[in-house]
């Protein structure tokens, strides 16, 4: 490296702190407006002020790095289970839950990257395993992944290698991106928002990255599903008062941080609030590649849920009870 500013695929990496520019050295970008260096993980750029809630920064950097040493020796299911044989506070239910949901994540991703515009740079906020990446990057488009657990990252990067595919990982936080003002042309993120301690915080940063007339793209979890919270497999969580939910997952025996779900209606306030047009806030379509990645009674499901998608007032009711909806938004300012 030397001492130009640090820019990746034609997008400029920012201080997430001042917003200072980057200078991109060999031991990792430095900033020259607050002074704040960052390092190098597992490979990685790590423009993250603090880590996720499960581990603190040191434990986290560690376990990113023990993924990477075993990295060049196995693919992408090897390293997945890699993850869970050295994490030994997830119970065995939740492990094989876990590791067919990194399993499966493409198929997810294919539906979800349909809604992506063809041309343009577009980051994906919460990118995880890569399950969004890899279709997106195989349909020519240009995407960047950003998520607050290098750790997942490098899970992200042996799926890329694995599918004989390269792109930009950054390891940063979703209400602190480190990018400069209006530098994508779509900012997607899928299953994220409900797990952030202050969503409308989120979305404002997000819109700050978009370039004028860029799109946001969002895919949550509806909190008044019908079905069970897919996160802590219990049904009627998002039901119950929002302070009501971690003595239940006490009661339940979920030793797990609460998701904060939004529902239809609250997840369009917030783009209001974020200053978004043109806010669509609808239910996604299961195309038929992610229906057959899914179990059986799943798949049954899948068939009478895309029946109603197709009448006005069964659509409406999905909106409002289904198990996922899907925000379309645009930033204003465009010429």
């Amino acid at each position: 490296m030397d001492h130009h500013h640090l820019v990746e695929q034609g997008t400029t990496l920012a201080c997430p702190a001042c917003r200072g520019v980057l200078l991109d050295r060999t031991e990792g970008p430095v900033c020259t407006g607050c002074g704040r260096s960052f390092p190098l993980v597992a490979g990685l750029v790590d423009l993250r002020l603090k880590s996720d809630r499960y581990l603190d920064l040191k434990a986290e950097r560690a376990k990113a790095e023990r993924l990477h040493a075993l990295e060049p020796e196995t693919d992408l299911q090897g390293l997945a289970e890699a993850y869970y044989a050295i994490t030994d506070d997830v119970l065995d239910a939740r492990r094989g839950r876990f590791l067919r949901h990194i399993a499966g994540a493409e198929a997810r991703g294919e539906a979800l990257a349909t809604r992506l515009p063809r041309e343009g740079a577009i980051l994906e906020v919460g990118c995880g395993t890569g399950g969004l990446l890899v279709p997106a990057l195989r349909s020519g488009r240009s995407i960047e992944g950003v998520d607050i657990a290098s750790r997942w990252l490098v899970v992200a990067r042996r799926r890329l290698t694995d599918r004989g595919l390269s792109g930009t990982l950054v390891a940063a936080s979703a209400e602190r991106l480190p990018w400069s003002d209006d530098q994508f042309d779509a900012v997607v993120a899928d299953s994220l928002i409900e797990h952030l301690d202050d969503p409308g915080q989120a979305l404002r940063e997000w819109v700050r990255v978009l370039k004028p007339g860029g799109r946001l793209i969002v895919w949550s979890p509806n909190r008044f599903t019908l079905t069970t919270d897919p996160h802590v497999g219990l049904w009627g969580l998002g039901w119950l008062p929002r302070q009501w939910v971690p003595s239940y997952l006490r009661l339940r025996l979920r030793q797990v941080w609460p998701p904060r779900t939004l529902s239809a209606n609250e997840a369009g306030q917030l783009a209001r609030a974020a200053g978004l047009r043109g806010i669509e806030v609808d239910v996604p379509g299961v195309p038929e590649t992610w229906a057959r990645s899914l179990p059986l009674r799943q798949r049954r499901g899948i068939r009478v849920y895309s029946a109603a998608r197709k009448h006005r007032l069964t659509r409406a009711l999905l909106r409002a009870i289904g198990p996922l909806w899907e925000l379309n938004a645009t930033k204003g300012g465009a010429a």
